[in-house]
């Protein structure tokens, strides 16, 4: 059951950066504001799926705070990476953000790892080395997509904000017992709103309407597609140990960020990239041994 919620959660991860790019590439304007709507969106999808009623214990109110931040850059950098780089290479670098967690997990909950879970996070790091290894980048069939310092920035970004809401959700979920998940994503991406909200006041106003207009649409789908994504993948941790779970889905977001890319967006890879799918397919086999 694990391995199934992983895949849907990584289905709609790949949704989510699909929906991004296309407002960012159609647009290109309204990054923070765009965001904002985006964990406004997500906010109340949490609202409207609880259950049990809602409570907000105090220190509940500093794991969402410190999640939010998390939420408001790992939003706005994957944005700008999407926007200004290839979907393949974003997106294959930023899952290796389960990094984070599997050392997490490992070295802090003491989670059980046997020979062929540490020779799968090597493999894991091999990968993201060959991934980054050609200077050339990835090339599209209209043009070709460099790792600008920008992009590098902006998916280093998001890595380690994505880190860090992977450890969050499951300190937190250690802490209260799994009661208040609702809870802790209804702060974090309310948080993440009035943070991103109040920065696009001071930088974007003058494009509040064309953003209302363009950008609400795709950024309301976005919202609806995150907030499934991480209920989701917050029950996973119920199933499978933090520090096994972010390799797996790692492996399953490469590969099949590796297949849209070359199915739907026709981006070419070098010897070198192809060799890093194939290297983070074999980690993900071992994962499941």
């Amino acid at each position: 059951m694990g391995v199934l919620f992983i895949t849907i959660s990584a289905l709609l991860q790949q949704a989510e950066g699909m929906t991004m790019r296309r407002y960012g590439k159609k647009h290109s304007v309204g990054g923070m504001f765009f965001n904002a709507i985006i964990s406004l969106a997500a906010m109340v999808f949490f609202f409207l799926t609880d259950k049990n009623g809602l409570h907000f214990p105090k220190e509940m109110w500093i794991y969402g705070s410190i999640d939010a931040l998390f939420f408001a850059s790992g939003f706005y950098s994957m944005f700008l990476a999407l926007q200004s780089g290839s979907f393949v290479a974003t997106k294959m670098v930023s899952s290796f953000s389960g990094i984070f967690p599997i050392v997490y997990g490992i070295a802090f909950l003491k989670e059980p790892a046997d020979f062929f879970i540490y020779l799968g996070i090597v493999l894991v790091f091999l990968s993201m080395f060959f991934m980054n290894y050609s200077k050339k980048g990835i090339e599209s069939s209209q043009d070709k997509k460099a790792f600008s310092l920008k992009w590098l920035i902006c998916v280093l970004v998001t890595s380690v904000a994505n880190g860090g809401i992977g450890i969050l959700t499951r300190m937190q979920q250690i802490h209260f017992g799994g009661a208040y998940d609702n809870e802790f994503m209804i702060l974090s991406f309310g948080g993440s709103f009035l943070f991103l909200l109040l920065l696009s006041l001071l930088q974007e106003r003058d494009r509040m309407g064309y953003i209302l207009k363009h950008g609400t649409p795709y950024g309301l789908l976005t919202g609806l597609i995150n907030g499934s994504k991480n209920l989701i993948g917050m029950l996973v941790y119920f199933y499978i140990p933090i520090s096994l779970a972010s390799p797996i889905r790692t492996g399953i977001d490469l590969i099949m960020s590796f297949l849209i890319s070359i199915l739907l967006y026709k981006e070419k890879l070098t010897k070198m990239q192809l060799a890093s799918v194939a290297i983070g397919a074999v980690a993900l086999v071992l994962f499941a041994l």
